[in-house]
């Protein structure tokens, strides 16, 4: 049976582009400063830290997502159980590492559909839960109930990616249409929650870009109004509490998904629901270790650790509760016509995205509240934290940027990071003369470069220019900018 990848390929890289300057243009929903869960251990990921658990410490990443695959749990026939199929080393060394694990629940037996598929609707799904012969419900309850009890596992994503319909593109993930989806996510609902209180069901990510290509309204939304028809919705809390969300290669698209993500939330009367990403990346195609043949983006490994920390403080400030870089590892790979997506190569080397989301894991863990401030030429993303203050700084076009942050003195310092992880101290300077417009604004200034973005082989801006993350004591300051001669003030 054909294995789905699990990550975008070269087609879908191309496909996405497209799409993802579709997406632009659509109408935006826009978020003031969000109240951050305060669980910074937790708040950071990655995928499949298994492959890696040495790198994954490194990192200190507070969760990992672990596939937990139905047609390896019961190969042959309901009555199987193979506990096997998610290797118990893997589980007990998350657990050492105080490292949380997610499970994703897909993939079909052949047994239990009439098409065999990984992704086929299963038999007796219209069954009660506690039917035996509604099979899906079966393994959910079986699988909640052990790891909940015996791994303290409780956070359930159901399949993956169900939004992609077979035929509109080369690889699909779910055969059903959206109604057998939402039947998917029913019974997993009511299954998990009858054998486990604290289990949590979550909405799969989205592909999102096959709806925005045909001109269909957004799968989620599509699903929800299936959940808003049903007479017991309301009393099941639509039967998830949560909702997953992918999001790949555009900076821009990190914040214009999250906020559709989000609208449509509201729209249902779910704004209160969580909201994770739990895969963001952007393929360093252009990796001289790991080049791709007939690539359609030309990504640098610098341009992939950009993308990580704008897109981690993009989804802070839109709320996002919880955030995972797909992924760690580049395991099974052929060089030449297989993407590269991890933090960590092949052979063991760490590309600048492993620093870059140290960093970020470090230097953002602790964010209590994040806003985000842009104008048409630059981005800052103000992360409020305990004593202190983090600003992620960068360019969106292709100008470089110059920002200003208030000083309070002279003498006060503050500390800049680069995408490799290192801070020095920058001291604040006297600037006679700015800003020319508020002169008596004019005295002392953190000053910071950031470069402009680079042209992809597109034709477009797919990452946005290298960030910089100034930290300072104290609450929240003024910020000014400069482009091309020209300033204006991005906050207040």
């Amino acid at each position: 049976m054909k294995r789905i990848h699990p990550g975008p390929t070269p087609i879908r890289a191309a496909l996405l582009l497209v799409c993802a300057l579709a997406l632009i243009a659509l109408p935006i929903w826009a978020a003031g400063a969000q109240d951050i869960e305060r669980r910074p251990e937790q708040r950071f990921g990655v995928v499949e830290a298994y492959y890696r658990p040495a790198d994954a410490i490194d990192l200190r990443v507070g969760w990992e997502r672990m596939i937990f695959e139905w047609a390896k749990f019961q190969v042959g026939g309901p009555h199987e159980y193979s506990l096997s199929a998610v290797p118990e080393a893997w589980l007990a060394e998350a657990q050492q590492a105080g490292r949380e694990v997610v499970g994703l629940l897909k993939n079909t037996p052949a047994w239990a559909s009439e098409s065999g598929m990984l992704g086929a609707r299963p038999h007796g799904l219209h069954l009660p839960v506690d039917d035996p012969n509604n099979y899906w419900a079966a393994f959910v309850r079986q699988t909640v109930q052990h790891y909940g009890a015996v791994w303290d596992i409780h956070h359930w994503i159901i399949y993956n990616e169900p939004d992609i319909r077979p035929g509109e593109f080369p690889w699909y993930e779910f055969d059903g249409e959206v109604h057998d989806y939402f039947e998917l996510l029913r019974v997993a609902y009511l299954a998990a929650q009858s054998v486990d209180p604290q289990a949590r069901i979550y909405i799969a990510g989205m592909q999102w870009w096959g709806d925005v290509q045909a001109g269909r309204a957004p799968y989620l939304e599509r699903l929800l109004a299936l959940a808003a028809a049903d007479p017991l919705a309301g009393q099941h809390d639509y039967y998830f509490d949560g909702v997953m969300v992918h999001v790949y290669f555009n900076t821009e698209n990190v914040w214009n998904v999250l906020s559709h993500t989000r609208a449509i939330l509201e729209r249902f009367g779910q704004g209160h629901k969580p909201i994770w990403i739990d895969e963001t990346n952007a393929s360093p195609m252009a990796d001289p270790d790991a080049l791709l043949a007939n690539a359609p983006y030309s990504i640098t490994v610098g341009q992939q650790a950009d993308f990580i920390v704008q897109a981690a403080a993009l989804a802070l400030a839109a709320g996002v509760e919880r955030f995972a870089v797909y992924r760690l590892y580049d395991d099974n790979f052929q060089f030449g016509s297989s993407e590269p997506w991890g933090l960590v190569r092949p052979d063991g080397s760490r590309r600048p995205a492993f620093a870059a989301y140290q960093m970020v894991i470090n230097t953002f863990g602790s964010t209590i509240t994040a806003q985000r401030h842009v104008s048409s030429r630059s981005a800052m993303v103000v992360l409020e934290q305990p004593g202190r203050t983090a600003y992620v700084l960068w360019a969106r076009q292709t100008a470089p940027v110059r920002f200003h942050v208030l000083a309070e003195s002279t003498g006060e310092t503050a500390l800049l990071f680069g995408m490799t992880g290192t801070a020095r101290s920058l001291a604040a300077d006297y600037v006679p003369g700015f800003p020319e417009s508020e002169p008596e604004l004019e005295g002392w200034w953190f000053t910071v470069e950031t470069p402009g973005a680079q042209i992809d082989r597109s034709g477009g801006v797919m990452v946005q220019g290298t960030p910089a993350v100034l930290v300072i004591g104290g609450p929240p300051r003024g910020v000014w900018v400069q482009v091309g001669g020209t300033e204006w003030e991005l906050r207040e």
